[in-house]
């Protein structure tokens, strides 16, 4: 994979890059941000909603299935420690997916590669270099 670099612009505003691509993410102005860009935990949540409807997109594709997948989102975050402690994600499918293959997908769904790593967490080293 691609390094990912991550680089202050101003206050907790931050430019996150990967193969030529820029995403800006930063905090509420509640939280002392200026609101230019989406929160971190936000980011995960989008991440894992992308990777829902990416690859429920390709089985309905692979299957005939014609029309656009779509995911929505809401988090419930938690105190000690302070994280996300619910992800609640509703999944929109084509209209020409058959009620008896809705089971399927769902399952689908539970297998994209983030919501896997979510399930399994990977190692995590953090090196000051």
């Amino acid at each position: 994979m691609d390094l990912i670099s991550i680089t202050r612009r101003s206050g907790f505003k931050f430019q996150v890059g990967v193969r030529g691509h820029e995403i800006t993410a930063d905090l509420p102005e509640s939280y002392g941000g200026g609101d230019e860009g989406p929160m971190p935990s936000e980011l995960l949540a989008g991440s894992l909603g992308l990777c829902i409807a990416m690859t429920v997109q390709g089985y309905c594709e692979r299957h005939g299935y014609d029309g656009d997948v779509g995911v929505s989102l809401t988090l419930e975050m938690a105190d000690k420690p302070k994280r996300i402690d619910r992800i609640v994600v509703d999944l929109e499918l084509p209209e020409s997916v058959p009620e008896d293959k809705k089971e399927v997908i769902l399952r689908v769904a539970h297998r994209c590669p983030i919501h896997e790593t979510l399930k399994t967490p990977p190692g995590l080293d953090i090196d000051i270099v």
